[in-house]
């Protein structure tokens, strides 16, 4: 099975201003490392947006250590809705997405646009594109 996002690019979320943000991890990859960091945030994508995300996320990982896909990020505070508004086939998995949007709401995240919840390691998802499938 293959899964993939949309060929639509989203548009570039704003930070909202006072939300607390995960310290730069630092950039010490090396060139193989960094290709494969790429390949991996770029899987999920479809292949004609590489050539716009790719220098994109490049960005991401020399300037915060790692590669978050923050356009995939939804814009402003994420919010547990009612299980019923989920897409989903089954009520475990719409139960998961009301839980991880609840964990990632700006008043519970500890990093919210990283998506670090509790502690300062535990992440929801490695990425906003993973959280968007």
């Amino acid at each position: 099975m293959e899964v993939r996002l949309s060929n639509q690019l989203p548009v570039y979320p704003s930070f909202v201003p006072g939300i607390r943000r995960a310290p730069d991890r630092g950039y010490s990859l090396t060139p193989a490392q960094t290709e494969t960091a790429l390949k991996n945030a770029l899987r999920y994508i479809p292949e004609e947006l590489h050539e716009v995300l790719a220098p994109e996320f490049m960005e991401e990982l020399m300037t915060r250590g790692r590669i978050y896909g923050y356009r995939y990020r939804p814009e402003g505070d994420l919010k547990a809705k009612p299980v019923d508004q989920y897409k989903g086939q089954c009520l475990e998995g719409k139960a998961f997405q009301v839980m991880i949007d609840n964990n990632l709401s700006f008043d519970i995240a500890l990093y919210p646009y990283e998506l670090v919840t509790y502690g300062e390691t535990g992440q929801v998802c490695q990425n906003w594109m993973q959280y968007r499938l």
